[in-house]
């Protein structure tokens, strides 16, 4: 053993160090981390739990908000004589698209107008867990379930037969489903003004959705601001508005992102604003 430190020795003090090569950062794959979030939706007990949840508890606060003649989820003033109505979002509230994304993605995209116009037109018949019991409920109650959403008036052809495949309350001598652009001034994605629509008419009870926007106009303000309007009615979430989760897109990343850039750029962006 004592033969070997001599050299030992002199191979530790001939060696150099030598630096490692250089190596290019990974490709870009925006698509990444839509992957594990259209997976989670899709297959996560987890997810199936927390949306069966919300809904269960949205049915409690229905009973509750149908004895109570001051309940009212929507600003502004309410005439307990006014019929009983709720206001819910489609996409990803209702609605499950996590196979139009699943067809995005297996194309290499995050978003494709023309897959989009495709998915609509099919009026594909899968719904949120604790959707449609949800709605059967309230509809049996007597509530009136308007579905504002931001697909526009082109696509309500879709929209609509996608409600009526899923089973969900539709209204044979009313408009319940209040797309983007139906009236001139309902062109803007801010859903506000079809909110104020159904209120003029109605005691709005609930508001049901997966992104800020369907509760309040969030578009365009910062992170703090969101948190702020999300605090001014810290009583009212989980009572009458409630929250389906949806990590796969929302106004949440525009803040992040600016709204602007390449796909890339945007994901870079959202790696940057992370918190250490």
């Amino acid at each position: 053993m004592r033969k070997l430190v001599p050299l030992l020795l002199l191979f530790a003090c001939t060696t150099t160090t030598t630096p490692p090569l250089a190596t290019a950062p990974p490709p870009c794959n925006p698509g990444l981390s839509l992957v594990n979030a259209t997976a989670w939706v899709q297959s996560g007990a987890e997810y199936r739990a927390i949306a069966v949840a919300t809904f269960a508890a949205a049915r409690r606060s229905l009973d509750a908000a149908l004895t109570d003649p001051a309940w009212n989820a929507e600003e502004g003033t309410s005439d307990p004589a006014q019929p009983p109505a709720i206001i819910s979002d489609s996409d990803d509230t209702l609605f499950d698209n996590t196979r139009f994304e699943t067809r995005a993605l297996k194309q290499g995209k995050t978003y494709d107008d023309k897959i989009w116009a495709d998915w609509v037109k099919e009026a594909s018949t899968d719904a949120v867990p604790g959707a449609s019991d949800f709605l059967a409920y309230a509809k049996s109650r007597g509530v009136t379930v308007f579905y504002i959403t931001n697909r526009t008036a082109e696509e309500e052809p879709g929209t609509r037969q996608r409600i009526a495949n899923l089973g969900f309350p539709l209204e044979a001598n009313i408009d319940t489903v209040l797309t983007r652009g139906e009236r001139e001034e309902w062109k803007a994605p801010d859903k506000t003004p079809r909110r104020a629509y159904v209120a003029a008419s109605y005691r709005v009870l609930m508001l049901l959705g997966d992104d800020l926007n369907d509760f309040a106009n969030a578009r365009d303000k910062s992170a703090a601001e969101r948190y702020d309007i999300v605090h001014a009615k810290e009583s009212w979430w989980g009572t009458k508005w409630f929250m389906v989760p949806n990590p796969m897109y929302g106004s949440w990343e525009r803040p992040l992102t600016g709204g602007t850039g390449t796909p890339c750029e945007q994901l870079q962006k959202k790696i940057d604003a992370l918190k250490p």
